[in-house]
């Protein structure tokens, strides 16, 4: 027994342990998680050896370990957690507990400058009797009088500061606190360690390559939409928003930013049967609806119902297979600390032709709108994301990009112009309301007029709308001023015009509305 222990230690003595920090070479970040790539040159031993890499972060995905090492055989890579060793803070963590620090010595130097002034205030008190046993000078009534009203005063203003300013220091300190709790929430002070071991025919200066993927980092677009000067093309710019929290701060290193999330499982994709079926609806619904079947457009036989159906069809999850990233790489070299604010980078701008149209719905607001119809949108690999929007440098207002959605042009609202004025007004003597033996017939007009008071021309599309009857019993009659078109299945009005600069122009438009005393039909 005691000679197999003897070369049991014999062999282990010829394993060499050494511990290694590899800094961080590149980062491809995912618009969820991330490829890590570390790289260091070390030196090796011949035989059989072990290397651990420590400071790594505790999220990384185990089964993506990737590791080579120049001139050596891998022989076991092994992924384990540290719980033991003490991880500094991070420096925004370590700067808010220094600020909690500071303020606990204000607030305590604070509370011993009120003891002193409160112990000053009762000694005064104490002392404030005069004794009526012996005769005292007036002149010495006077200056005992003048002496409090002038001291206890001073008194009171210096401890209610000190109170006050107690209070602001202690609100400052609870949001601090609270601060701390959320940055230590997102810290963690366990390590993450990969421990290798290899075989080296000799002694070598040799390159160790790791990479792996890893959790709690990704990225958001954020697009800004920038327009000058109607007729100018647009400013696009498109950003990405990155936040990481692996608890290692990435310094000085490469970045490129991928659309899209990697395939981490090494299982072949399957296909299965497609199979369409019928909706089924509840009995309420099919008391309404015959059944329909699904196409990848559904037609609805009662347009009136629409909404109720698309509320009531059951939604089923859609998968899809993003076999096509692109990717941004960044030419300079980045830090972003684990934790930190997210960080804009920009990843690309372009100017994209644009058209201008000005569009207004008088019968929903009195505001003309500024709209840009952006083209070539489409040779961009962009993504799903939120977008600002700014016009002559003024910011005015957010929307959200989705391209799978989007048409040819991209339409890009840019605010309300003053300097258009559009009035929707009821003409008086073309609205009454009349009851005869045949029924009731209802008859409604109005006037619409575009005042333009920039200093060039403008086109505006207006829109408004008529009634449209689904009952044989209720018929509507129009009747439509210049420049008027109208869609005869939905009653939408539309007018398209080029108004001069400071110039006016109207129209008007009439319906009428008749139908049985028995049915109450409600017309504003």
């Amino acid at each position: 027994m005691k000679f197999k222990l003897f070369i049991l230690g014999q062999a282990l003595s010829f394993i060499s342990l050494a511990q290694v920090i590899a800094p961080i070479k590149s980062v491809k970040l995912f618009s969820r998680g991330a490829e890590i790539y570390r790289t260091k040159s070390i030196k090796i031993s011949s035989g059989i050896g072990t290397l651990k890499i420590t400071e790594l972060s505790p999220f990384l995905k185990n089964q993506t370990i990737q590791v080579k090492i120049n001139g050596a055989q891998i022989l076991d890579v092994k992924f384990g957690i540290n719980h033991l060793k003490k991880k500094d803070d991070e420096p925004k963590l370590a700067k808010i507990k220094g600020q909690i620090k500071t303020i606990e010595r204000d607030i305590l130097d604070l509370n011993d400058q009120l003891s002193y002034l409160e112990v000053e205030y009762d000694l005064i008190l104490s002392n404030k009797k005069i004794s009526t046993e012996e005769i005292i000078d007036v002149e010495d009534v006077k200056d005992f009088v003048a002496y409090y009203q002038d001291k206890i005063p001073v008194l009171i203003t210096k401890m209610t500061d000190s109170k006050e300013q107690i209070k602001k220091f202690k609100k400052v300190e609870v949001l601090l606190k609270k601060q701390e709790l959320e940055l230590q929430k997102e810290s963690s002070h366990e390590t993450g360690e990969i421990e290798i071991l290899y075989k080296s025919p000799k002694n070598r200066q040799s390159l160790i390559e790791i990479s792996y993927h890893i959790n709690r980092c990704g990225w958001m677009p954020l697009y800004n939409i920038r327009a000058s000067n109607i007729g100018d093309p647009i400013q696009f710019e498109y950003n990405a928003e990155i936040y990481q929290n692996t608890g290692v701060n990435w310094t000085n290193c490469n970045l490129t930013i991928t659309t899209g999330n990697p395939i981490l499982m090494g299982n072949k994709p399957e296909l299965y049967s497609w199979i369409i079926g019928e909706n089924i609806y509840s009995n309420t619904l099919n008391s309404k609806y015959r059944k329909l079947e699904i196409n990848e457009d559904v037609e609805f036989e009662d347009t009136s119902y629409k909404n109720d159906i698309k509320k009531n069809r059951v939604k089923k999850p859609v998968i899809k297979d993003e076999i096509t990233f692109s990717s941004f790489k960044i030419p300079q070299k980045l830090s972003i600390e684990s934790g930190e604010v997210k960080k804009a980078v920009t990843l690309l701008r372009r100017e994209l032709p644009t058209d201008y149209q000005y569009y207004a719905v008088p019968k929903k607001s009195n505001g003309v709108f500024l709209i840009a119809q952006v083209t070539d949108w489409e040779k961009m690999p962009l993504i799903s994301g939120k977008s600002h929007i700014y016009f002559n440098e003024t910011f005015v207002g957010k929307s959200f990009i989705s391209p799978n959605i989007m048409s040819e042009s991209l339409e890009v609202s840019l605010g309300k112009d003053q300097n258009i004025l559009i009035n929707r007004k009821k003409q008086e003597n073309k609205c009454s309301n009349k009851t005869s033996i045949l029924g009731v017939t209802k008859t409604r007009g109005y006037e619409i007029s575009i005042k333009n008071n920039r200093n060039k021309a403008i086109k505006i599309q207006v829109m408004d709308h008529i009634p449209i009857s689904k009952s044989n019993r209720i018929k509507i009659t129009s009747k439509l001023g210049e420049g008027w078109s109208i869609n005869e299945e939905t009653g939408m009005l539309e007018w398209i015009l080029v108004v001069p600069s400071g110039e006016k122009k109207s129209t008007t438009f009439e319906f009428e509305i008749k139908h049985p005393k028995k049915i109450s039909v409600s017309v504003l």
